[in-house]
This record gives structure tokens, sequence and C-alpha cells, in this order.
């Protein structure tokens, strides 16, 4: 019964793109044995489709950018998300206090919220996104090292150098571009070969050379500090003294100060 129905321009597109039923597409089949001239048009749309698909495969075949990363638009997603609840904390915590009481909440919310403070925040979302990725925990790989310090020199502005931490028993896995809400960061990765990794986070930021700082969320360590307009950030589930031991090699090697 479906045989008789005529063969149209939609169910010859639909022939093309592979999505007629069997009766349907034996009728279409038929139906262009019948007439050369519908079969020759069909020929030719397979034939610009084989062209365009062979001009845009080299795009195809590129990486893609690491801010369309799933990883890094929920990264960028939570770093959004807390500039938010901590405005909203803040503005609530003022309105609150009132009259004296306000102003030094003020002063308490914005060291609270410093350029520093949300660069250990980054620090910290990256190495909880990373550091359990079995497939993909870094973009370019220690093997590739030359080619990660002139990236990562190159999109952050100035000049990176990769500390060794061999002798504290951590060797360099890789490292990534990171996206925040001002400009590029970078994290590099680190592994002990025996289960623990560690992320070195560096941030450009206008901010003046601090002392070393210490946090702790969840069993996650962190040391940060800021030298030279850049934030610095060495988290690991490891032990705090370790944890400082790594930082103070860190801030040795880009200070270019003698161990």
């Amino acid at each position: 019964m479906t045989d008789s129905i005529p063969i149209g321009e939609d169910e010859l597109e639909a022939y093309f793109d592979g999505c007629l039923l069997p009766q349907r597409a034996a009728a279409v089949e038929a139906y262009l044995a019948a007439h050369p001239e519908a079969a020759a048009r069909l020929a030719r749309y397979a034939e610009q489709q084989q062209a365009l698909r062979a001009a845009l495969q080299s795009k195809f075949d590129e990486p893609i950018p690491a801010h369309m990363l799933l990883p890094s638009i929920l990264l960028r997603r939570r770093q959004l998300r807390r500039a938010i609840v901590l405005r909203i904390a803040a503005a609530v915590f003022l309105v609150l206090a009132g009259g004296v009481g306000g102003w030094y909440a003020n002063d308490w919310t914005d060291g609270l919220r410093g350029p520093l403070w949300h660069a250990r925040a980054n620090a910290v979302d990256a190495y909880r996104t990373f550091i359990a990725d079995d497939r993909h925990p870094v973009e370019l790989r220690a093997s590739q090292k030359p080619q990660l310090v002139r990236w990562l020199s190159s999109r952050l502005d100035r000049p990176i150098e990769i500390p060794d931490l061999s002798t504290l028993g951590f060797h360099l896995m890789g490292g990534r571009l990171l996206p925040t809400a001002h400009a590029p960061a970078a994290q590099l990765m680190y592994d002990d070969g025996r289960g623990t990794r560690l992320t070195l986070y560096l941030q450009p930021m206008a901010v003046r050379g601090t002392e070393f700082r210490y946090s702790e969320i969840g069993g996650v360590r962190t040391v940060y500090w800021a030298r030279r307009e850049m934030a610095f950030a060495v988290t690991a589930a490891a032990g705090r003294r370790r944890v400082l031991q790594v930082a103070h090699d860190v801030y040795d090697q880009l200070s270019g100060a003698p161990k």
C-alpha cells in the first residue's frame, strides 16, 4: 500500500540522510533507478558532503580549547556561585551589624574577599577538579616541558618557571591553563609515585608581596602567598609540614634564593 505513495523531495532527502524505514527506502531506490536525473542529483549531494567533510577535518582534529572543556566550565560556575554567595553574606552581615560595627565588618569582609583569598579558592577548586582525573589530569605532560613553559608564559604574559621538586619526592606530571574571572591562571601538577598528587597554582594579579598563609579544608591543605604581582598556591592532601616544605622550596626556586 505504501509503495503507491508518490516519492516527494522530502523523502529523497530523508533517504539521502538514511532516515527512511526499509520499505520506503526500497521504494525510493526503485524510483531512483527509474529516474536517473534524481539519482544524479543525490550523487552530487554526496560529493559535496564529502568535500565539506574533508575541508573541515583539520578543525575537527584540533584539541578542544581549555575554556570549553567541561571541568573548566564547572570551575567557572563554582567560582561565580561563591562570589555571589559571599557578596550576599557580606551585605546581610553589614546590615545586621550597622553603625560602627558595620565599618569593622566592612574591613573584615574586604580582607576575606581580597584577590589573594580568591586566588587560594581558585587553586583549591582546580585541585579538586583535576586531581582525580586519571585520563586528562594535565593538558601538556612533563615530556613536553619546553612547550608547556612557552605556552603558559605566553598566556600569562610573563616568564613562567617550573620548579623541580624531586628532592622532596615529587615529580612533574605536566600542567594546564585555567580560566579565572579576570585573567588566565596556570596549574602545575606533581606526583610522588605513591598516590599523592600536589598542585602549584599561579595567577597574575596586582598584589604586593605577602608572607605565607595557610588554610585547610576537608583534609586539603594549601600554602599561598603573593610575590611580584603573582599569586602562588601549593595544594595537596598531605601533611601540613610536607606542604610547607614544598611551598618553601617553590618560593626559594622562583626567588632565585640559595637553598
